[in-house]
């Protein structure tokens, strides 16, 4: 019988005492507006407990170094297998990290290559030898009847330390005879043995060849003479009616040409973070930091000259490592298929080609077939690291996990969200609980359970408002998200804009697998460009436009212009997702400008004129009026030795970043870390007086930000929260809502927008972009989001695929226009809400 995970008492941050019941075995979505403490019952409750429970089984001496989780805030959790959160941070990942390092294919790969390759000489190319003892025996077996033959070791190594010692040795072991200056010779004979001939190799055995009869002397006698020397057999041969002829045997791969012998092959040799694997050059980095380009001895391929002579062949062409790795995922799944290992060896490979196979499968299956292996892991998107991550899952064949996820449709084109559903239910089939924080429409929908959290953010959130399946969930009042489904609700209508004759036009888009693409955007609307993952979306507006929009606006002359119409803009304002600032001391308030408008503020109130403080002395950046114990950050690092480091509150200022004297000059009873630590909600009210500050919080709560607190750290924001803040601050500038001298306004480039967000900041965020349209700026938004779609006034749809099967503008025009066309693989969804 499948216990349920009941939860009492939950208390984490914003959580108002819950009490829940989750079904196990079930795929479970939590969702609600932003703050409303979905992730705080998922991550901070669920997931911080079981992995709190799973380090105190370690020893101490196990824990060492590791993260020590503190008990959430909760009365009790009974049911709670082991949990794993799949994240779409990348924070922690290097340059050194590769897609196939998440997915574990890499080492596989490895073990495949280090087995299976066929080596080559680096420097020559020449295909290496070598043969195994069941050859060497063939071969001798194979020799005429009657053929006498002598099996030596090759001894001249071994004997030039101490020859007369080591041919004493011999003589101990029972050995008689040696071969040296090219006569065979009793060890007893050789009075002076210093140094010893090139030849001198120990007599194992004497023999006359008989067919088959004489096999099983001849491997005996090979075992023996590879113990003595295991990289080469001599066989001195007499055929009768012949001359004396010898032959070597090489157990190890080598070059007779050139000499050059190859190292017994690991896994090792084929890792670029080890000395043995990595390009002696650049060290595994693939680059040349001084040229800021590709590495010249390997190419970028990171793997050291041994490494690449190793390959696997396929019928038609053969493959080193970084050749295969780099391959598109749809074209490597065929490849492997294709490529031929040694039958000797099947028994063994056929499970590790097995599990190559379906872990290749399964990323392809989530949508992720346009991207390779060695792509870096912090050039992939969230959404992509988390789908990444979710296919090393799914080849690990685990049972009775509580797997948690955080938006796993980031960045999914419609589409693609269904492949995504599948994997989901795979988990779910293998006996695994599957909880997903989640916005998606399709997702929410497929959901065996539903937790709908609110009914607002922050103080407002923190409640279940309706919990159940989709049915019980669409026939609750209270719930807004079963608002939402039902479609009782509805978006604001957009009041669409027919296009324009002005247009900003973009020709020969060509890089990565654009397919000299014409991109056309009309001016003063609000444009939107589709498609399915890797079809070319954001390499068009990211790689191509963008830069050339900015070069043009740069004033030069004599540049190459490759876009015609930005004689339409005065600005170009690009807002991604990337954090706030350059630092986690960044701020909603630093990067909106609030505390610009604040710190003059406090520096004109009675106090500071009498103390003499300016506006900078309300800088936490700034010596003077900030905490020098913690230098402003209002944390202080302890190094807790084996247990590792704790951030803890700074003992001087508690966390509130300033000092003592500064803390003393307050506004309506509040200091100036008093009010920054306001939720933006709190501070609209608080600073309703002051026009500046109330419009720039105005638009902070017009994208859905009001549960936000002002001092929170850029590095615990998610990206679609930086975003927001980002539009905001454009917001709440009054050039944008203002025709400039000579009627130009900003282009602003937006990437996935909606990303995060609920259906009410959805809302939200539609009526901010319509008011920026309507006061005649451009807006090109790269998304998803079937809402926004059908609210655009003009949709460019690229694909029809990704990767090789993208990189064309397939659609364009009115999402009705769009909605009509067959070729368009964004029409099933352009149907209004």
């Amino acid at each position: 019988m499948n216990l349920p995970i009941s939860i009492r008492g939950a208390r984490q941050h914003n959580l108002r005492n819950l009490d829940l019941d989750l079904p196990s075995n079930k795929l479970i979505a939590f969702c609600g507006p932003s703050g409303s403490g979905k992730s705080s019952l998922a991550f901070d409750t669920l997931f911080s407990e079981s992995r709190r429970r799973f380090l105190d089984c370690l020893s101490a001496r196990s824990r060492q170094g590791m993260d020590q989780p503190e008990k959430p805030e909760v009365d009790s959790i009974t049911g709670l297998p082991p949990a794993l959160c799949l994240e779409q941070s990348a924070r922690q990942q290097s340059s050194r990290t590769l897609l196939g390092s998440i997915t574990e294919i890499l080492d596989y790969l490895r073990i495949l290559y280090a087995a299976a390759g066929t080596p080559h000489d680096p420097e020559t190319g020449k295909e290496l030898e070598r043969k195994s003892p069941d050859r060497i025996t063939e071969e001798l077996v194979s020799l005429p009847e009657h053929t006498r033959l002598v099996l030596a070791a090759p001894a001249e190594n071994l004997l030039s330390q101490d020859p007369a010692a080591t041919l004493g040795d011999f003589q101990r072991q029972g050995f008689l005879r040696v071969y040296w200056n090219g006569k065979m010779r009793d060890i007893e004979e050789i009075s002076s043995p210093a140094p010893p001939p090139p030849d001198a190799a120990l007599v194992i055995d004497r023999l006359i060849v008989r067919g088959e009869n004489t096999a099983s002397r001849i491997a005996d006698s090979l075992q023996t003479a590879l113990r003595i020397n295991p990289d080469e057999v001599r066989a001195i041969i007499t055929i009768p009616g012949e001359e004396v002829s010898t032959r070597a045997f090489h157990t190890r791969y080598r070059n007779p040409e050139t000499g050059f012998l190859l190292p017994q092959l690991t896994p090792r040799h084929f890792s670029f973070n080890s000395p043995l694997g990595a390009c002696p050059s650049c060290r595994g980095t693939g680059l040349n930091e001084q040229e800021n380009g590709p590495c010249r001895a390997c190419g970028g391929k990171r793997l050291s000259p041994l490494a690449l002579a190793v390959t696997m062949s396929a019928p038609d062409r053969a493959y080193n490592l970084a050749e295969l790795t780099a391959l598109p995922l749809e074209d490597m799944a065929g490849e492997l298929e294709r490529l031929k290992t040694p039958p000797s060896l099947a028994a063994a490979l056929n499970p590790l080609m097995e599990e190559i196979n379906k872990r290749v499968r399964f990323l392809n299956e989530l949508g992720l077939s346009y991207l390779s292996l060695d792509r870096q892991a912090n050039t992939l998107s969230g959404g992509e690291l988390q789908r990444a991550r979710l296919a090393s899952q799914l080849g690990g064949g685990l049972s009775g996990v509580l797997y948690i996820l955080d938006e796993p449709t980031a960045g999914l084109h419609p589409a693609d969200t269904d492949r995504l559903l599948r994997a989901l239910r795979t988990l779910r089939n293998q006996g695994n609980t599957v909880l997903v924080v989640e916005h998606d429409e399709q997702i929410l929908t497929a959901a065996d359970y539903l937790v709908d959290m609110g009914p607002g953010a922050g103080t407002n959130g923190g409640r279940i408002l309706a919990q159940g399946s989709l049915a019980e969930i669409l026939e609750n009042a209270g719930s807004p998200t079963g608002e939402w489904l039902s479609g009782k609700r509805s978006m604001p209508a957009s009041g669409h804009k027919t296009a324009p004759a002005e247009r900003l036009v973009l020709t020969g888009a060509d890089k990565h697998n654009l397919n000299n693409v014409t991109l056309n955007i009309p001016v003063g609307t609000l444009t939107c460009i589709s498609g399915p993952s890797g079809s070319g979306k954001s390499t068009l507006v990211r790689d191509c436009l963008i830069p050339a929009v900015r070069q043009a606006l740069s004033g030069k002359k004599d540049i190459p212009r490759r876009v015609q119409g930005t004689e339409h803009f005065n600005r170009l304002v690009v807002i991604d997702q990337s954090p706030i600032g350059k630092t986690p001391r960044s701020t909603p308030a630093t990067a909106t400008g609030l505390l610009q408008v604040l710190r003059p503020l406090y520096a004109q109130l009675p106090l500071s004129k009498q103390r003499g403080y300016t506006a900078a002395r309300f800088s936490p950046n700034i010596r003077g009026g900030r905490c020098e114990r913690c230098q402003g950050t209002g944390m202080i690092e302890v190094d807790m030795n084996f247990l590792g480091n704790v951030a803890m509150p700074c003992d001087a200022c508690h966390g509130q970043c300033y000092n003592r004297e500064t803390l003393e000059v307050t506004w309506k009873g509040k200091s100036i870390a008093q009010a920054l630590a306001l939720t933006v909600d709190e501070a609209a009210e608080f600073f309703s007086s002051l026009p500046r500050a109330a419009a720039i919080l105005k638009s902070m709560q017009d994208v859905g930000l009001g549960y936000l607190n002002l001092n929170r750290r850029a590095d615990t924001l998610s990206g679609g929260e930086s975003q927001r803040i980002k539009i905001a601050a454009e917001l709440a500038k009054a050039p944008s809502w203002k025709l400039a001298e000579d009627g130009k306004r900003a282009l602003f480039i937006l990437d996935e927008p909606t990303s995060g967000l609920h259906f009410n900041e959805v809302a939200l965020l539609l009526a901010a972009l319509f008011r920026l349209r309507d006061a005649g700026h451009t807006i090109l938004c790269v998304e998803h989001h079937k809402d926004l779609l059908n609210a655009a006034d003009y949709l460019v749809d690229m694909g029809p695929g990704a990767g090789r099967h993208g990189g064309n503008i397939v659609a364009e025009g009115s999402p009705a226009d769009v909605a009509s066309n067959p070729e368009s693989p964004t029409s099933p969804w352009l149907v209004p809400r």
